[in-house]
C-alpha cells in the first residue's frame, strides 16, 4: 500500500457544506501495509525481501521507487487492480481519509514466477513475516503456497492476522492479533483484561492454530501466551501521536529480534518498546535501531547485581527509596497497581525479585515460568520502578538490611506485623490488592 499524507490549516467552515476547509501546506508519501513492515525491518538493520502486489500505475512506480531507495529487494508483481492508496488528510489531527482499493487476485502467470521466486531466495531467508491486511492478496491459494515453501525450508512464520479463522495460517510459529483481531478470531467480545485476553487466546491452541500468540493491547501493553506459558509485558509510557502502522513496527521488531538469534521473549520486549518509539511519531513510521537499542539499554541499566548495592545505596543518599518485593512471575494489573502505588510514596522505587531457584522453593518446581531475566528486563521496562535487584533468598531480609530503604510496601494480603524486614525501614505500607486477578488464575 501507499500512504499518502496532505496537511494544512483549518481556518474556517466550507459555505458548500459543513465541514472544515483545509489549506493545504504540505504533502507526502510513505511506505503502507507490508511495505511498511519491510520499511521498518530495514530501519532496523535486517535485509528484507519484500513480495506482494500493486497496480500498474503512478502509484506502483512510486512505492517501488521508495522501496529501492530504503535498501528493500521488492518483488512487486503488477496487479490489473490499481495501487491500494490511502489518503489522510491532516490539520493537527486526522480529519478524513480517503482509500482507493480493489481486491488484488494473482493470475496464473504470477503464481508460478511467486514459486519461482521463492525457491530462489530460499537460502537467504531466516523469517518469514506474513502481513495479512485482507485486501485479497494473501489468498487460501497463496498462504497454501507459502506455508508449504516455509514448512519444506524449516522457517519460523510470523503472521500479523486479519482473518477470522486462522486455520489458513498453518499454525505458524507466531500470530500477531490486537485485541480487536482477537475477539474476531475467539467469536465473541474480550476485555482488556488479563485474564480474558489469556482465556481467549487459548482458544488458538485449542484449535492447533498457532505455536505462540502476541496479543497487542494498546495502553495494558502486550502478552506473549505460548503452551503453559504467559508473559505479559507493560506498555512503554509514550505520548501517542498516531498509532498507524504500529502493528508493522511489532511484526517487523519480533522478526528482526529473531533472525538475530534472540529468544522470542527478548524479541517481544524490544518490539513492544519499538512500538511505543513509533506510535510517538507522526504518520507510517519506521523505527532506526539506534533508537530502539538506546532506549533498550536504558532498561538495562536499571537491573543491578546484588553486588552493587552498596554502591546503589550509595548513590540514592538524599532521595526517599521505597521498596517491594516479588516473584512477579508473570506480570498483571495487581502488579502494576502495586508498583504505581509504591512509587507514590517516594522519590525512588526499587523492586527485589526472588531469583529462580528461590521461586521454585517458594512456588513448585513448575514456577517461574518466566526467566529470572525475562522477569527482570519486565519490571524494568515498567516507568514507575527505577532499579531491580534479585535476591537468591525466600524473603528479602537480608536485602533490606543491605539496602535500608524509607518505605517498605506489601500487598494487602499482608498485615503491618507479618512484614519481614518491618524493622529495617522507616515506615510499612499496605497497598490494596486487585481481585480476581493473580499469576495463578492467569496460568489456569
Amino acid at each position: 500500500m501507499l500512504d499518502r499524507y496532505v496537511s494544512g490549516t483549518v481556518e474556517r467552515v466550507s459555505p458548500e457544506a459543513p465541514v472544515p476547509v483545509v489549506k493545504v501546506q504540505s504533502e507526502w508519501s510513505t511506505l503502507g501495509g507490508a511495505a511498511n513492515v519491510a520499511a521498518n525491518v530495514a530501519s532496523l538493520g535486517a535485509t528484507p525481501i519484500l513480495i506482494g502486489l500493486v497496480g500498474n500505475d503512478t502509484a506502483g512506480e512510486e512505492l517501488s521507487s521508495a522501496c529501492k531507495q530504503q535498501g528493500i529487494e521488492s518483488n512487486l508483481f503488477r496487479s490489473s487492480a490499481p495501487t491500494i492508496t490511502k489518503t489522510r488528510i491532516i490539520s493537527g489531527q486526522q480529519i478524513v481519509r480517503i482509500d482507493r482499493e480493489e481486491p488484488h487476485v494473482w493470475n496464473s502467470e504470477q503464481l508460478q514466477s511467486l514459486k519461482d521466486r521463492l525457491t530462489v531466495i530460499s537460502a537467504e531467508v531466516s523469517v518469514v513475516l506474513v502481513s495479512d491486511y485482507a485486501k485479497g492478496t494473501l489468498s487460501n491459494e497463496v498462504l497454501d503456497l507459502l506455508f508449504s515453501w516455509a514448512k519444506k525450508n524449516a522457517l519460523r512464520v510470523i503472521v500479523d492476522p486479519k482473518r477470522s479463522d486462522w486455520e489458513a495460517y498453518h499454525n505458524p510459529f507466531l500470530i500477531t492479533p490486537n485485541l480487536k483481531e482477537l475477539q474476531l478470531a475467539a467469536g465473541y467480545p474480550v476485555a482488556n483484561d488479563d485474564n480474558e485476553v489469556v482465556k481467549a487466546a487459548r482458544v488458538s491452541f485449542a484449535q492447533g492454530n498457532a505455536q505462540n500468540v502476541l496479543i497487542t493491547r494498546s495502553f495494558e501493553g502486550m502478552t506473549l501466551i505460548g503452551e503453559g506459558s504467559v508473559f505479559n509485558v507493560p506498555a512503554v509510557a509514550q505520548e501517542i501521536f498516531d498509532v498507524s502502522g504500529a502493528g508493522d513496527t511489532v511484526l517487523a521488531s519480533v522478526g528482526v529480534w529473531l533472525s538475530e538469534g534472540k529468544s522470542l521473549k527478548e524479541s517481544v520486549l524490544a518490539a513492544n518498546t519499538a512500538a511505543g518509539i513509533a506510535i510517538g511519531k507522526r504518520g507510517t513510521a519506521t523505527v532506526l535501531r539506534n533508537e530502539l537499542e538506546t532506549v533498550l539499554a536504558l532498561a538495562t541499566s536499571k537491573v543491578v547485581s546484588r553486588e552493587s548495592i552498596a554502591q546503589l545505596r550509595e548513590s540514592l543518599k538524599g532521595k526517599k527509596v521505597v521498596f517491594t518485593n516479588g516473584c512477579f512471575d508473570v506480570l498483571h494489573k495487581g502488579h502494576r497497581k502495586l508498583l504505581e502505588e509504591a512509587r507514590s510514596f517516594g522519590d525512588v522505587l526499587v523492586v527485589g525479585l526472588n531469583s529462580d531457584s528461590s521461586v521454585k522453593r517458594l512456588k513448585g518446581l513448575e514456577r517461574p515460568v518466566n526467566s529470572e531475566a525475562a522477569r527482570a528486563s519486565t519490571l524494568a521496562s515498567n516507568d514507575a520502578v527505577n532499579y531491580v535487584v534479585a535476591f537468591e533468598e525466600d524473603t528479602p531480609y537480608e536485602l533490606l538490611d543491605e539496602l535500608r530503604p524509607d518505605v517498605l510496601v506489601k500487598g494487602g494480603d499482608y498485615k503491618v506485623e507479618d512484614v519481614v524486614g518491618k524493622e529495617l525501614v522507616g515506615e510499612v505500607k499496605i497497598v490494596g490488592l486487585v481481585e480476581g486477578v493473580s499469576t495463578t488464575l492467569i496460568l489456569g
